[in-house]
């Protein structure tokens, strides 16, 4: 990249895309781009998708949305859009896709402004195979674009569009690495309960897990359709008692569970770049997770955590009794896959972010860089985190919880969300 520094102040952004407390890991990666690009001195105007109080309107609300949703973002792009430099979209598959960049290319064509879009999540193939006629000459009028993998790159290669990567950013900070002296049965699971997270994979990986450690402790995190079917499977398992359920917690009391387990699951059948991964991750979790979607693009199996085949349950089971009965492994594990978050802060896509703005020229390496792999540099854990959640506060005393969670505050106080998200092969060095 360009050795010149890059200057972001007063540069006018319009950030187009979900907000919180709406879930998911694209409200997240939304929400900490507008924190990074204030921090930066640039003048951020947000622009929310969502229209929560019609969302909530018991029986016509879902009916009604769409209209809602159309009617609001351009009421909300009328006031800011003119007013800024860049339009820069956060986008998904589908409607996630239509609403935001039909609307942010209308008013950028309009006012000649620059658009550009950032996607996330792992609907890609899928979307454009069903939906390339329409969504191809939109894509091919931005002025930028960027996908949050090298998975999703491949994707959208396919159809002549070309695509800078971009992952997934964290804040680092808050997410203090715990060296563990010990690696108790605890595990993590925190998917949204659908069908594409598969929590019934969990529950019968579990189920083994529980034969050859019968002190064995499963929390899930999540809200979604399955919860009725998630809990007569757990007690059709027996091992409903087992398990903790809270379909939503706080930031500070998430982030003393993912400091606490010992090993995360991730289930997924399709995934692209799961921001809980890396939260997890960068806590000092093992992950164990399917090898689908950008997954591999992020851990490297055996060396920064374990990889199965999708839905197969005794092989989670049998990688998860592994890490446990050898804590060498387990922190070998961990301490790597904190060694590949660090590479996914603002210091690390700040420029690529620039790129996509026209500020400097675009590198022809940056899109490849990120899945390139370069040992070179020093790592030291940072201290121990401070203290430890105490998991049978939370029900991992033989108390099962399904559908009994606590009540959830209208807004959530982090930027943290048990959903599929969104975010190139495992933030390679540069």
């Amino acid at each position: 990249m360009s050795e010149r520094p890059v200057k972001f102040d007063k540069l006018r952004v319009c950030v187009v895309g979900p907000f919180l407390p709406r879930p998911g890991g694209v409200s997240v990666q939304t929400e900490i781009l507008c924190r990074f690009l204030a921090q930066e001195h640039a003048i951020v105007r947000r622009v929310d998708t969502n229209v929560e109080s019609v969302r909530q309107i018991p029986l016509v609300g879902h009916w009604l949305l769409p209209l809602a949703q159309v009617l609001a973002v351009l009421w909300r792009l009328v006031r800011a859009a003119p007013r800024s430099d860049v339009i820069h979209v956060q986008a998904a598959s589908y409607w996630a896709f239509y609403l935001p960049v039909t609307l942010s290319l209308l008013f950028g064509r309009l006012l000649r402004r620059r658009v550009v879009v950032s996607f996330f999540g792992g609907m890609a193939a899928e979307f454009m195979a069903r939906h390339q006629r329409w969504a191809w000459p939109m894509l091919r009028r931005l002025d930028g674009f960027a996908v949050s993998s090298q998975f999703l790159r491949e994707v959208f290669q396919r159809y002549g569009v070309e695509a800078l990567v971009i992952p997934s950013v964290i804040e680092i900070e808050r997410f203090p690495f715990r060296q563990r002296a010990e690696w108790p049965p605890l595990v993590l699971w925190m998917r949204s309960l659908m069908a594409h997270a598969n929590p019934a994979m969990a529950l019968r990986a579990f189920a083994l897990l529980r034969q050859s450690l019968p002190e064995a402790r499963l929390m899930m995190i999540g809200r979604g359709p399955l919860a009725q079917e998630v809990s007569a499977l757990a007690r059709e398992l027996g091992v409903a008692e087992a398990i903790a359920y809270r379909p939503w917690l706080p930031f500070p009391q998430l982030r003393q569970a993912m400091q606490s387990a010992s090993v995360l699951w991730n289930t997924n059948s399709y995934d692209n770049f799961p921001l809980s991964v890396l939260e997890a991750a960068a806590s000092g979790a093992v992950i164990i997770s399917t090898a689908v979607g950008g997954m591999p693009e992020l851990l490297t199996d055996g060396v920064d955590g374990l990889l199965v085949e999708s839905d197969d349950h005794a092989a989670l089971a049998a990688a998860t009794a592994q890490v446990l009965r050898r804590p060498m492994l387990a922190d070998g594990l961990a301490r790597n896959a904190r060694l590949v978050v660090e590479r996914y802060s603002w210091a690390g896509i700040r420029e690529d972010i620039a790129a996509l703005y026209g500020l400097v020229p675009v590198d022809p390496l940056a899109r490849r860089r990120w899945h390139e792999y370069d040992d070179s540099g020093e790592w030291e854990p940072p201290p121990p985190g401070a203290g430890s959640v105490e998991w049978e506060i939370m029900g991992l005393r033989g108390r099962a919880e399904f559908l009994q969670g606590q009540p959830e505050p209208s807004q959530p106080e982090t930027p943290t969300a048990p959903q599929t998200t969104p975010t190139g092969r495992r933030a390679r060095r540069r």
